[in-house]
């Protein structure tokens, strides 16, 4: 069942071409979506069950679609107009908001499982929390709730610093998760994963991915040698990405904690 998109602009052809070409690209060079898929597999184990499963930012779906094979039902969030119509055309099935989180209205849909990975720095870190409560108020009682952000130390943060301001309050974000949900419901953990590439092209690509502005394609020049004095190795440029998974369990009904004991 389709949610019918609001009027988020479009981005032009010729840049969500090339968006789809370097996600590709990382995609093909970088193991963070398989070690991603461990670490969420790891956390489902905790699920008492796995009825339905909500993807905030699903983007190309390489997490989203494999997930959603191990739930009975799936629900995306996606305010890319053409990513969401990739999940309409190839998952039919699926439940598909074409808007942002902020603006969609689930009614009362609850999840065992809400992801959230790699979105939140597209919103303003002062909505975070609320951001976050919104996800919560929308588990089941026992379900998980799935943070993955960019950690604020490694290459790929240091990268960031080298040709922005990379000011991310992750430490902050976590400590404000701990004293709201209490310890007891908050997970935290950290994994990093590789990017690597024979070609210097392709990673001066992968840079200009990462950091997201179309506008530092007038930088790729600088970026390509970035990589070429700090990230080159016999065979290729490598570059390892700190990743922090943030999760946020909800308490299990007290029916279900009584059958539990």
């Amino acid at each position: 069942m389709d949610v019918q998109p609001s009027s988020d602009p479009c981005q032009e052809n010729d840049d969500f071409a090339e968006y789809q070409q370097q996600l590709a690209l990382f995609s093909s060079c970088s193991t963070e979506k398989g070690i991603e898929l461990l670490k969420i597999g790891m956390v489902m184990q905790s699920l008492d069950k796995r009825e339905a499963f909500l993807d905030i930012g699903a983007g190309g779906g390489h997490l989203t679609i494999p997930i959603s094979q191990l739930f009975d039902r799936t629900t995306v969030v996606e305010p890319n107009p053409r990513q969401a119509g990739m999940f309409r055309s190839r998952c039919p099935g699926f439940r598909i908001y074409n808007d942002s989180w902020i603006n969609v209205d689930p009614g009362s849909d609850r999840f065992d499982m809400i992801l959230c990975s790699h979105v939140l720095y597209y919103i303003p870190d002062g909505a975070w929390m609320a951001t976050i409560e919104k996800m919560y108020c929308h588990l089941l009682p026992g379900g998980c709730l799935v943070i993955v952000m960019q950690s604020p130390l490694g290459e790929v943060a240091r990268f960031f610093n080298a040709f922005t301001t990379y000011d991310v309050p992750v430490i902050e974000l976590v400590r404000a998760v701990i004293d709201h949900y209490g310890d007891e419901a908050v997970r935290l953990e950290y994994f990093q994963n590789e990017i690597f590439s024979k070609s210097l092209d392709e990673m001066t690509e992968i840079g200009l991915f990462l950091l997201i502005d179309p506008d530092f394609r007038k930088r790729s020049a600088d970026i390509r040698y970035y990589f070429l004095n700090h990230h080159a190795l016999a065979g290729g440029y490598r570059i390892r990405q700190d990743e922090i998974l943030l999760v946020i369990q909800k308490p299990p009904s007290p029916a279900a904690a009584k059958i539990a004991d």
